[in-house]
C-alpha cells in the first residue's frame, strides 16, 4: 500500500472537502483519503489498481487544481 500527498487548490469549504474525500474513497484501490483544508493537500492511501495519475485525474475532473 502507498500513501501520497497531493497538493491542490480550490478546495475551500468543509462541504467541498467531504465531497472530495467521498469521491476518492469510492475509487477501486483507494482505502483512505483525507483533505487538509489548512495546508491545501489531500493525503491518500491506495494500492493497485489505483495509481497517483488516476487519483490526480479524479481531483481535476471534480473541478479542483492539482498543484504538484
Amino acid at each position: 500500500m502507498q500513501q501520497k500527498i497531493v497538493y491542490t487548490s480550490g478546495i475551500e469549504t468543509t462541504e467541498q472537502a467531504n465531497k472530495m474525500e467521498t469521491i476518492l474513497k469510492e475509487m477501486i484501490g483507494v482505502y483512505d483519503a483525507n483533505v487538509d483544508l489548512s495546508n491545501g493537500h489531500i493525503s491518500v492511501e491506495f494500492e493497485t489498481p489505483a495509481n497517483l495519475n488516476s487519483i490526480e485525474k479524479e481531483i481535476y475532473d471534480s473541478g479542483f487544481k492539482v498543484l504538484y
